[in-house]
């Protein structure tokens, strides 16, 4: 079976004229559209040469074929990065053709003036049939070299390995050494090759492997040889009682040694340029020779060898040649002298970074990517309010318009908040309420600064909860009313009395319940003190806000009071609220003091008496019912109430 193996999509060049001395035109209009792109792009190449191909390469001279495309007709390439490109042009038929046969030596083929391309068509040769394994085919090589003018060749033809004399052939192929089985196998088939520089074989340019010998066991399958040719030639076939089937070579290693098992060793395996023998006391046979030989046979046929080609344009083709091999050289009609040049400029793609991170539920989160001049996101915007864990996609384009080489995501965790909860309470004006927080949170921090408050108003205080792994937070309300206190004023109906007196005691205000030092309840008390006594009464409102008052009577035995001479005595106006007279007789007006005292029993004021007619300014007193005594010389003569208003 005939197996094609390409290492380019473009076929081969094979263009002549009539002289091999002719000159093809230099291209001209050379030009790439666009001539800028960004990497991973595609831009056209064109260029004119008037009754010629142009090929296209990587170096002004020598350098890397690319392919080839008629005159002024487009060659599609996406390079990488900015890179320059040549142009050249060549025959577009073929000038001469030289056919190498098998020889069994070497032969020469010297480069014709002007001529700087070959097109080689090479073929291995087949392997040699056996009792019942036929050889294998030889493979072929359809290729294009560059070459100078004068530079000679060598030339090596395969031949063919013989049928049922165990007879390897010609450059590379190899037999069974030794072997009682000489009329029942056949020999591996030889390589056909191009040398340039030398004799040896890493002078070797081209190679066209050969195909493995045939064997002979009787064994279902009948032992075939592998077919040459490809970049790894074909395997034998594993036959009854194999281990190990003998490989086709490959571009870095002969093929593996065939191994039948038992007492019959392993063959051996194929090497840089040839085939593996057989192994020794078995019917199994050589490798085909190759660029690597293939493995030879262990009572099985041999391993087909590998192809290989420095050229370009390369066509490879398994098991093509069923005989001697051959090499044909062809060269065109003109080549132009030199390459003409264009540069296709190639823009970066850029690529891109993202950040990922965290928020707290209800929070937002700003994507930040770099390495871009522009960039779109999967969420339309780069500020992303998410309330699960969400990814998002960012694509970016440089300055230059080029798309970022990649893709990136942004990852947003979302943490939820602290469950957050706090009292709220109502207070009298004066005290204070304390604050208690709780909830999932693992520190609390409070408006006010403090647990404990004291307002004098109606308040709210902020209570944030802080969760100290994910630090978000949240946050509840206090609420505290101040409830005002009532306003409360004991009085007395007298503040100076004479014992086994009364007074009513009341207190003025509008609060709900009353507590007298008595024990009295009711808003107004009366008492009989036998002593100066002060009385407090508390009271409280309807949202239990408490106040007291204290009212002073003041007790006197009422002794040494000069009843007859109180009756001289005048103190007026009363109600007052300036000036007051005190009228008293003559007798009176000598050593004798007035004394005036608060609802306390506190003393505000004295004077002395020196007239019988005195003034006393009491402007100054806070108005309010006030006792005022008269003495003379320390006796009490006259007591009474004074009402300042």
């Amino acid at each position: 079976m005939k197996k094609n193996y390409k290492l380019f999509t473009t076929g081969l060049i094979t263009i002549a004229i009539s002289s091999t001395n002719a000159q093809c035109p230099i291209p001209s209009l050379v030009t790439a559209t666009p001539s800028t792109i960004c990497a991973g792009a595609t831009t056209s190449l064109n260029a004119t040469a008037t009754g010629a191909s142009i090929n296209w390469y990587d170096a002004a001279i020598a350098g890397t074929y690319l392919g080839s495309s008629a005159s002024a007709a487009n060659f599609a390439i996406s390079p990488t990065i900015t890179t320059t490109y040549y142009a050249g042009s060549i025959g577009s038929t073929p000038s001469a053709t030289t056919n190498f046969a098998y020889t069994g030596g070497v032969q020469n083929f010297t480069v014709p003036a002007s001529v700087t391309q070959l097109t080689v068509d090479a073929t291995g040769a087949k392997g040699g049939t056996g009792t019942t394994g036929a050889g294998g085919n030889g493979g072929r090589i359809q290729t294009v070299i560059t070459v100078t003018p004068g530079q000679i060749l060598t030339i090596y033809v395969a031949g063919a390995g013989g049928n049922l004399n165990n007879v390897a052939g010609y450059n590379g192929g190899a037999n069974s050494p030794g072997t009682s089985y000489a009329t029942n196998v056949g020999g591996g088939g030889g390589a056909s090759d191009i040398r340039i520089g030398g004799v040896a074989l890493a002078n070797r340019v081209i190679v066209a492997g050969g195909g493995g010998g045939g064997g002979y066991n009787g064994c279902a399958g009948g032992e075939p040889g592998g077919d040459g040719g490809g970049l790894i030639g074909a395997p034998s076939v594993i036959g009854c009682g194999t281990v190990m089937a003998p490989g086709g070579g490959s571009q870095v290693a002969g093929g593996v040694a065939g191994n039948y098992g038992g007492t019959y060793g392993p063959a051996s395996p194929g090497t840089l340029g040839f085939g593996g023998a057989g192994a020794v006391g078995t019917s199994g046979t050589g490798g085909g020779g190759g660029y690597y030989g293939g493995g030879g046979g262990s009572w099985q046929g041999g391993g087909g060898g590998s192809s290989y080609s420095s050229g370009f344009g390369t066509i490879h083709t398994q098991g093509y040649q069923a005989g001697n091999g051959y090499v044909n050289i062809t060269y065109p009609n003109c080549v132009s002298v030199s390459r003409t040049a264009i540069t296709v400029t190639v823009n970066p793609n850029p690529i891109i970074a993202v950040n990922s991170g965290s928020i707290c539920s209800g929070k937002s989160f700003t994507i930040t990517p770099s390495g871009a001049g522009t960039y779109l996101y999967s969420s339309g915007s780069s500020v992303v309010s998410p309330s699960i864990n969400t990814s998002y996609t960012v694509t970016g384009t440089s300055a230059l318009g080029c798309p970022a080489s990649n893709t990136v995501i942004s990852s947003v965790v979302v943490n939820s908040l602290p469950s957050v909860s706090v009292n709220s309470g109502a207070i009298c004006t004066g005290s204070s309420f304390t604050i208690t927080p709780a909830g999932s949170a693992t520190s609390y921090s409070i408006s006010g600064g403090s647990a404990i408050v004291t307002p004098t108003a109606n308040s709210t205080y902020t209570v944030t909860g802080t969760n100290s792994v994910t630090t978000c937070s949240n946050t509840a309300i206090s609420t505290v009313t101040v409830n005002a206190n009532p306003i409360v004023n004991a009085t007395t109906s007298n503040s100076l009395i004479c014992v086994g007196s009364s007074v009513v005691l009341t207190a003025s205000t509008s609060a709900t319940s009353y507590t007298w030092n008595t024990g009295a309840t009711t808003m107004s008390v009366s008492v009989s003190p036998t002593v100066s006594s002060t009385y407090t009464v508390n009271v409280s409102n309807a949202v239990g806000c408490t106040a007291s008052s204290m009212v002073m009577v003041t007790v006197s035995l009422c002794t040494g009071v000069n009843e007859a001479l109180a009756g001289s005595i005048s103190v007026y106006p009363n109600p007052n609220n300036g000036v007051l007279n005190i009228s008293l007789t003559a007798e009176l007006s000598k050593n004798s003091s007035l004394e005036i005292y608060d609802a306390l029993g506190k003393l505000v004021t004295k004077q002395v008496l020196t007239d019988e007619l005195n003034t006393i300014n009491i402007s100054n007193l806070t108005n309010g019912i006030y006792t005022f005594k008269v003495l003379n010389n320390s006796n009490l003569v006259k007591i009474g109430k004074l009402i300042k208003q």
